[in-house]
């Protein structure tokens, strides 16, 4: 019989890209294809619920098998891997795992909402009293249980369980707190920033001029609107118009949010979904990258941004100032502050040299910080390391 020598592992979403859907879940699938760089041999559960049968297909090399809560209870107990290694915690991925009784390390990628108690979306409810029920109304039917769920895994261990979390402010200020339990022995390790994909480029004074957003629209968290109300501001400012603004997301609040910034010939709109090859363009041809928000356990735009080279304006709230220090590798501002956010560009328009000195030591600080090498490579490790014991 042969020998198998590579580290045989399961990852498990609740989403993967296909040919027909190529960006969904796409930070899952980068890291799939460094851990296939390193040598390890990959297979993708698919989790998704509504599926009758399992369903199989292949995308980018890399086998995707698409099923049920149950067919992966079944393939836990037919086959052998080496690790699994499970994205958003919640019980359709996880119980199929204790009830298959495996015995291989299991290494859960937290990332947010699976793990948040049902108030911390709070700028969402001022978007009317359907969103407030809607709120409300899960804050039984999935809050509260998963909460209590993603506690118990945690305190009762009832897998080989690890736990990684994308920022230190996430695991202790919302994910320890919301469960009520101490991750005693988690992991921080913040998303791929793929600095291959955005490499600096050197930028030219002019390009501080030139200031970008790409955003989504679907809620208030990016704080969109605040961003809105800065441009308005600077649009009292004498050298308003040597400014140009590049404006691009999608989502059903896009129109209502930008609808003020029409009058301004030096504000282009961009309602629709930009491709990871297209933002790089965009990246090249810009300098300053807003990014207001109000909940981020990451940012992974804004990070991209920086690697690029934009100097990134960011909100001194969550986890942002763990991947942007204030006037060293960016700029941040108080929450909620339309003008704090104008000085911010305000100050680069008038300090070139600011610009550049923020522009080149974001990129270094964020390949530093969100790199291939601290990043997968410490994931990678950490799947040998936990398979190893």
């Amino acid at each position: 019989m042969a020998v198998r020598s590579a580290t045989r592992v399961l990852v498990i979403a609740n989403a993967y890209p296909s040919d027909r859907a190529l960006y969904r879940n796409g930070f899952i699938h980068r890291r799939v294809k460094a851990y296939q760089e390193a040598g390890l041999e990959v297979e993708v559960f698919y989790h998704h619920q509504p599926v009758a049968e399992l369903q199989h297909y292949v995308y980018d090399d890399v086998p995707v098998t698409v099923g049920r809560s149950e067919h992966l209870e079944a393939l836990a107990k037919s086959a052998r891997y080496d690790a699994y290694l499970v994205h958003f915690a919640e019980p359709g991925r996880l119980v199929p795992l204790m009830n298959a009784a495996v015995s291989a390390p299991v290494i859960v990628w937290i990332h947010g909402f699976e793990a948040e108690a049902w108030h911390r979306r709070w700028f969402n409810f001022v978007l009317g009293s359907t969103e407030i029920a809607d709120a409300i109304a899960k804050k039984s039917n999935y809050y509260e249980t998963q909460n209590r769920f993603l506690r118990d895994l945690v305190v009762e261990r009832p897998l080989r369980l690890r736990f990684v979390n994308v920022s230190a402010w996430f695991q202790h200020m919302i994910v320890e707190p919301d469960i009520d339990a101490e991750i005693t022995d988690g992991v921080v390790i913040p998303n791929l920033i793929d600095e291959e994909l955005f490499q600096y480029r050197a930028k030219s004074p002019a390009l501080r001029l030139r200031i970008l957003s790409v955003r989504p629209y679907a809620s208030r968290k990016y704080a969109n609107d605040v961003m809105v109300a800065a441009i308005l501001e600077l649009s009292k400012r004498p050298y308003f118009d040597e400014l140009l603004f590049t404006i691009c997301g999608e989502g059903v609040l896009f129109e209502k949010i930008t609808a003020p910034l029409h009058a301004f010939p030096n504000v282009e709109l961009h309602n629709r979904f930009f491709s990871q090859e297209e933002i790089v363009e965009l990246h090249a041809d810009h300098g300053v990258f807003l990014a207001p928000t109000r909940f981020d356990s990451q940012g992974v735009s804004m990070c991209e941004a920086a690697s690029s080279g934009l100097v990134a304006v960011a909100t001194d709230v969550t986890a942002v100032p763990e991947f942007v220090k204030n006037r060293v590798s960016g700029l941040l501002v108080p929450p909620e502050s339309p003008v704090a956010l104008a000085d911010a560009i305000e100050e680069l328009y008038f300090d070139e040299e600011l610009f550049l000195t923020l522009s080149e030591e974001g990129s270094r600080s964020m390949t530093a910080r969100c790199g291939r090498r601290a990043t997968v490579d410490k994931e990678i490790a950490l799947i040998r390391q936990e398979v190893a014991r």
